[in-house]
């Protein structure tokens, strides 16, 4: 949830915004019925929370099923933050050149309310491969790039977090018990980089490292995943190296202000 106090807070923009919130992967499409329902408000309100989001494009409702969809703006706004990012647009090279070299999926992770938001990915050429799953959303106690980023929180920021979104298990490996994630933690920033051991999912193994880089906007992280029958426990040190060569590298084009100069280069081009 979001961290600003309540005294600063607009109750409709909030409950307009939360409405935006509803729509994932699974829930594609809303109804009136629907949102008054998730949101607790009378059907009233929803009704004309949704109209006013559909006025400024945010939402379309389909003339077939009356149901609500995400609209274009969103579509839009997505796009300039990709486009005008200086993390996205510094990280997106060194992606790239780890995912040549390693042959397997490479994602960027940030943190965005208690979860790892990834907000680009590279996937491996092989046709047994792990997602890239760009654009959503995965719990930080179980995934790599998740105890990456929680490995250069603070230790109260990790308690706030796990006492908010809970340990749940998603593998008979997940860690659920709030001291044996801390005492991960604790292993990950003494050797500088994490792994995923089929703890998300299962047949999955993820080498991951935090990016860093310090006051830059939230903490993130750069991961490689691949299927635990083609990655071998002998061969993840090699590849924690790789990884951490390209979180550094990043860390180095944002020092400099390349990824600034290469958007504007690219804006550029864009409007020629």
């Amino acid at each position: 949830m979001p961290q600003t106090p309540r005294s600063y807070q607009v109750g409709a923009v909030g409950k307009a915004l939360e409405i935006l919130c509803q729509f994932d992967a699974q829930t594609p499409a809303l109804a009136v019925s629907e949102v008054s329902r998730r949101l607790n408000i009378p059907k009233s309100t929803a009704h004309n929370l949704l109209r006013t989001l559909q006025a400024y494009d945010f939402l379309h409702q389909d003339p077939a099923d009356r149901r609500y969809r995400l609209g274009p703006r969103l579509f839009e706004l997505s796009n300039l933050f990709a486009h005008h990012t200086p993390l996205l647009a510094a990280a997106r090279p060194h992606l790239k050149r780890l995912a040549e070299a390693t042959r397997e999926t490479v994602k960027l992770g940030i943190l965005s309310e208690g979860e790892v938001l990834i907000l680009a990915a590279v996937e491996s050429p092989y046709q047994l491969h792990t997602r890239g799953d760009e654009g959503k959303r995965a719990p930080l106690h179980c995934t790599g790039l998740g105890k990456a980023i929680l490995a250069a929180l603070s230790p109260d920021q990790v308690r706030r977090i796990a006492a908010e979104r809970g340990l749940p298990r998603l593998t008979s490996r997940t860690i659920t018990r709030l001291d044996r994630l801390e005492e991960e933690l604790r292993r990950i920033r003494a050797r500088g980089w994490a792994t995923d051991l089929e703890e998300n999912e299962a047949g999955v193994i993820c080498v991951a490292a935090p990016i860093p880089v310090a006051g830059s906007g939230p903490a993130a992280s750069i991961s490689v995943s691949a299927p635990a029958s083609r990655l071998e426990p002998r061969g993840i040190p090699r590849l924690a190296a790789q990884v951490l060569a390209a979180t550094r590298a990043v860390a180095s084009t944002m020092a400099r202000g390349d990824g600034h100069v290469a958007e504007r280069r690219t804006s550029h081009r864009d409007r020629s």
